[in-house]
């Protein structure tokens, strides 16, 4: 009889963990929802003499969207611990493109120095009539070898 309950006890127990773990992963991944954008992307490549190519786009919404913002910088890693600003030749060594509408894809593009380890970082400031801004930050790394 002892021996019949603690398996019962444990049968009981595997089965509410398994109603606790199974939703959450079949939840998947989380979509953050924005007020007003869809999504903002950010690719970096680079070619095999250094050039170094960045494109910002933006998926706005036609009524909602009015104004984006796009700081974009690169830097390289130092020593394979630090990261250090790139001299891109522009004011505050980043480059910063403002629209007003709903759509914007841009790209940027800058010839590498040196070979290294190579992360671009932009920032989207969306602003509209769905809400507060939205600040979203994307990264990308590269090597140029």
């Amino acid at each position: 009889m002892k021996t019949t309950c603690r398996i019962l006890a444990l049968v009981q127990a595997v089965l509410l963990l398994a109603g606790l773990v199974i939703p959450a992963l079949a939840a998947g991944e989380i979509t953050p929802y924005f007020n007003n954008v869809i999504g903002a992307y950010s690719t970096a490549s680079v070619s095999s003499n250094g050039n170094l190519s960045v494109t910002n786009r933006i998926s706005g919404v036609q009524g909602t969207t009015s104004k984006v913002v796009v700081t974009t910088y690169v830097e390289k890693k130092i020593l394979g611990l630090f990261w250090s600003r790139v001299d891109i030749g522009q004011p505050d060594d980043q480059w910063v493109d403002t629209v007003y509408g709903a759509s914007f894809n841009k790209t940027h593009t800058y010839q590498l120095t040196s070979t290294g380890t190579y992360r671009v970082t932009a920032i989207f400031v969306v602003s509209g009539t769905g809400g507060a801004d939205d600040e979203i930050v994307r990264t990308s790394e590269v090597t140029y070898s």
